[in-house]
């Protein structure tokens, strides 16, 4: 199986986009959590959109993504959070610190953090819904 890397120009429209965090060894794409969150949201609230059509409502250009990639991080989010619940995704946002060093507490975007509020108020209510099934 081959490898798809990135070209710098790809990479840096990827970066443009305020939902992803990085890209590592140009072919690896770290994904806000936020974005994951509202994914799951949009899957859950409009399952008749694509991986495509949720990615693409992002602002994300998917022509240079993988044709099978929005399709396949969505479901294995919403796979994830249908094990593990909310909080598989919510630690990262807890600062914590080791021993030696301290982790200087990043600030968050208040876009970003209006964005989580609105999700995780969505996703209360989809739970909600799911129970009463």
């Amino acid at each position: 199986m081959k490898l798809r890397y990135y070209t710098d120009n790809e990479i840096a429209e990827l970066k443009q986009n305020m939902f992803i965090n990085k890209i590592h060894y140009k072919r690896v794409i770290e994904y806000d959590i936020v974005f994951k969150l509202w994914c799951i949201m949009m899957r859950l609230e409009f399952p008749e959109l694509t991986g495509k059509d949720i990615f693409n409502r992002a602002s994300i250009n998917t022509n240079i993504l993988h044709d099978n990639l929005p399709y396949r991080r969505i479901a294995e989010w919403l796979k994830n959070y249908r094990k593990f619940g909310i909080n598989y995704f919510l630690p990262e946002l807890e600062p914590y610190h080791s021993l030696e060093k301290q982790k200087t507490e990043d600030k968050i975007d208040p876009v970003k953090l209006q964005i989580l509020n609105y999700v995780l108020k969505e996703l209360k209510k989809l739970e909600k819904d799911e129970i009463k099934w």
